[in-house]
């Protein structure tokens, strides 16, 4: 009967310190694949729990609770794993909540460029929404073709954060049904 007793106790302090831990307010980025638009895009000069710096040397402060993590299966990343890569950050008030790693960077010439491969769900204007989350933005003067849908590949001008070239997927092939006469 002690025992029993003891028992329902402890699950009570258990659910109480459950409770206490529990927020009813908004993670600060869903990891669901629903669209993340970034605050901030941009290289990672400098990234440790002080601050991170962009290739636009800015210097952002860090968030306690950063969420950190890869853009392709939102797994947990280091922040030190950003230096030198091209991410998108939510920030408020000068501080990153979350940044999202989309790949590194590689120069050519006096060109920085990261690629990015997804599968597109959809077109608005000039912004582009894969099925992982990403959100990515056309240069000026670039457009999606019409209805265009699918695996898609990205070049991104990593210091602008502007797609600047994209391959997609065709479009499907229209497909109709004859029914039988009677």
């Amino acid at each position: 009967m002690r025992l029993t007793r003891r028992l329902m106790m402890l699950g009570v302090v258990l659910a109480l310190a459950l409770a206490a831990c529990s927020s009813s307010s908004k993670p600060v980025v869903a990891l669901d694949g629903s669209p993340r638009i970034p605050d901030v895009s941009g290289i990672v000069t400098k990234a440790d729990a002080t601050g991170i710096t962009t290739n636009a040397n800015h210097t952002y402060k860090v968030s306690k609770n950063l969420i950190a993590f890869s853009t392709y299966n939102r797994k947990p990343i280091t922040l030190a794993s950003t230096v030198g890569s091209f991410v998108q950050m939510g920030v408020k008030d000068n501080t990153v909540l979350w940044i999202s790693r989309i790949g590194v960077v590689v120069t050519t010439g006096q060109t920085k460029t990261v690629s990015y491969q997804g599968d597109l769900v959809s077109v608005a204007g000039s912004i582009l929404t894969f099925k992982d989350g990403t959100v990515l933005t056309l240069d000026k003067g670039l457009q999606a073709p019409a209805g265009v849908k699918g695996s898609t590949y990205a070049n991104i001008d990593a210091e602008r954060g502007v797609v600047q070239g994209a391959t997609f997927a065709p479009p499907a092939a229209a497909t109709t049904t004859s029914r039988p006469k009677k």
